[in-house]
């Protein structure tokens, strides 16, 4: 029994590394390849925002983004669209 919880463990710590090196490349990735863009919502806008999204089969992060870039490729003047939340079913 020994042995065998002796292996178990082994194996639990070998994972714990590869998962540790995985994470570290990964976050290693992603500071080279993406900047962070942080937008502030009102309390609730959130979840509202998120719920929205996923309705659509997107995360928040692709569905912000894809609406950001929809805009920007369309010449669209947001300063005469209503906010967004304001237009979002409940």
């Amino acid at each position: 029994l020994d042995f065998f919880l002796l292996v178990w463990y082994f194996i639990l710590e070998v994972i714990s590394m590869q998962s540790k090196a995985h994470r570290e490349a990964s976050k290693k990735y992603s500071a080279k390849a993406y900047e962070r863009l942080t937008v502030d919502v009102k309390k609730g806008e959130r979840d509202r925002l998120k719920a929205y999204a996923g309705s659509q089969g997107l995360s928040l992060n692709s569905f912000v983004c894809s609406c950001v870039s929809y805009c920007v490729a369309s010449g669209i003047d947001v300063s005469a669209v209503p906010a967004l939340t304001d237009s979002l079913p409940d």
